[in-house]
């Protein structure tokens, strides 16, 4: 029973990552893009690597590791990997990418790229250091009972979804894929409508006595202009450009597609239905 119960939590790990890397990733999206997107592979709201991530780390550095900087170092390298074959993996696989960092700089065949794995590493930090002991802590007061229960619903759930993905049946799929991206664009629609409230804001703002009284007439600002006629930020748009990363879109891949943005949302099958 004590192998059940590990592969019991671990499977409920896997779960809780794979589920937290959709919300973020989705939210990450909607905050720098503005666009709503569909993030993952399978159909469900689950990012599989980042669930596979927690469970290389519950297995190799929890409990085992306690030098922060280590467990970051090796999370750096560990990501690169871990995202650097998932994705070699799933383009031999499917001719498909979910992700593309072919336009960033120091980037790696555009499968990784160093910012990202500066921020994964901190993730595993995260995961290591402060996650992990809080979902032990949450495991050792559910009942095996519920435990079990939950394993076997959601693992029969994904076995669903996963041989609907993979097998693609044109019927199902193509109303689940109808389906998702009515909800994208009706997501977009509300992102839209936000974006401009904002935009609108940020104008009254700019316009209003107070701002420019701030901004132009304080004080501080003025004494400091004063002093330091010569400073410019434009003295630090490299830096401020290596540290943002954007993408550069010419350098972008075009000979195979890209699912996970809102340009690349399953677009409605018209042509297919009419066909069949």
């Amino acid at each position: 029973m004590a192998i059940v119960n590990k592969v019991c939590e671990l499977f409920f790990i896997f779960i809780v990552f794979s589920f937290g890397g959709w919300v973020m990733e989705t939210v990450l999206y909607l905050i720098r893009d503005k666009k709503a997107v569909k993030r993952g592979f399978l159909f469900g709201p689950v990012c599989p690597i980042y669930g596979c991530a927690a469970i290389i780390c519950d297995l190799t550095l929890y409990r085992r590791l306690d030098n922060i900087f280590l467990i970051f170092v090796i999370g750096f390298f560990m990501s690169g990997v871990l995202e650097y074959f998932t994705h070699f993996a799933m383009e031999k696989l499917f001719h498909a990418m979910w992700w593309d960092y072919s336009g960033r700089k120091l980037n790696l065949h555009g499968r990784i790229y160093f910012n990202g794995l500066l921020i994964f590493a901190v993730g595993v930090v995260l995961i290591v250091k402060l996650l992990l002991p809080l979902l032990y802590k949450f495991l050792g007061v559910i009942p095996n009972v519920a435990l079990y229960i939950f394993c076997f619903v959601v693992y029969s759930v994904i076995l669903v979804d996963l041989a609907t993905t993979i097998v693609d049946l044109k019927g199902v799929i193509r109303t689940l894929k109808n389906l998702q991206a009515t909800a994208v664009e009706n997501a977009q629609k509300g992102v839209d409508l936000t974006t401009e409230q904002l935009e609108t804001l940020k104008n009254t703002i700019h316009e209003s006595e107070a701002y420019k009284m701030a901004v132009t007439e304080n004080p501080v600002v003025l004494r400091f202009r004063e002093r330091h006629p010569n400073v410019r930020l434009t003295k630090y748009k490299y830096l401020y450009d290596l540290v943002k990363n954007e993408p550069d879109e010419s350098k972008e891949r075009k000979d195979i597609k890209l699912y996970g943005t809102a340009e690349t949302a399953p677009k409605k099958e018209a042509k297919e239905a009419k066909e069949a």
